[in-house]
């Protein structure tokens, strides 16, 4: 077993509260400037997210990664804490692949009516809820 030097404290919330909280050898992340990963010991961070997954390499190499799909939101890390605040977040484990399937069926709808109609806002919306519908896909495949 990892040392407590040797890990990670990370700490999801999402605006219903605490949503994810487990000691970790490192966790990935998607910056708006790209992927990030943070280790133990890493240097003080703070950085914006943006629609991705987070994957936590649990504290055991024999512990399977744990995967949360994301909205966006900061991260801050120090003395091997990381808090990160999202506008929306999801365990793997608890995605229902059936409503996220709906949800990504429907923005393809409201794209293509958005596009017909054009109507750039609509345009925009469509594929803000397109990405985040595909990430939880995504994410939910990750983590089966």
């Amino acid at each position: 077993m990892a040392k407590k030097h040797e890990l990670l404290q990370v700490n999801i919330y999402a605006p219903e509260g605490l949503i994810y909280t487990h000691y970790s050898r490192g966790i990935v992340v998607k910056t708006t400037d790209g992927e990030m990963t943070i280790l133990p010991n890493h240097i003080p961070v703070i950085t914006s997210l943006t629609v991705g997954s987070i994957k936590v390499s649990r504290r055991e190499e024999s512990m399977a990664d744990n995967y949360i799909a994301i909205n966006g939101g900061i991260l801050e890390m120090h003395d091997n804490v990381v808090e990160i605040t999202a506008t929306y977040a999801i365990r793997s484990r608890d995605i229902d692949e059936g409503k996220a399937l709906i949800e990504k069926q429907q923005a393809e709808a409201e794209l293509e009516t958005a596009l017909s109609n054009n109507d750039t806002v609509a345009h925009r919306r469509a594929r803000i809820a397109l990405n985040r519908a595909i990430n939880k896909i995504n994410v939910k495949a990750k983590n089966i």
